[in-house]
């Protein structure tokens, strides 16, 4: 557990500082007074353990790197199938889209001309 100096925010080893405190009864920064009543535990998150050796030699990290490496290249192929599969949608619809209007647009027409025929037999 690791405890603070309260009056200069020194950071130290609890076991480490209580010794020397009874040793010296010091500060071993500053050499003043200083008493275990002064120090201030500190609670921190625990940190990941380093890797072992093992786990640091050149053929695991090749390792590594290739399995990152695959993972990154299957991902990549399964965005560019998506994105080919909703290009073929996009392009499904816009095409059905665009005979919708095409067959509006020619029984807009058959109405206008049906309506003109229709003023004519009329006068």
């Amino acid at each position: 557990m690791l405890v603070a100096d309260s009056d200069l925010g020194s950071v130290f080893d609890r076991k480490l500082i209580e010794a020397y405190i009874a040793e010296h009864g010091t500060d071993p920064i500053s050499g003043d007074a200083l008493s275990i009543d002064n120090l201030i535990s500190i609670k921190t998150s625990k940190t990941p353990a380093p890797r072992t050796p093992a786990q640091s030699s050149i053929p695991t990290l090749l390792q590594s790197f290739q399995n990152e490496w695959d993972a990154l290249v299957l991902e990549t192929l399964t965005l560019r199938q998506e994105l080919l599969k909703t290009r073929q949608d996009l392009s499904t619809a816009l095409y059905y889209h665009d005979a919708a209007v095409r067959v509006v647009a020619k029984l807009t027409k058959e109405r206008d001309d049906a309506i003109q025929e229709l003023e004519k037999l009329n006068q």
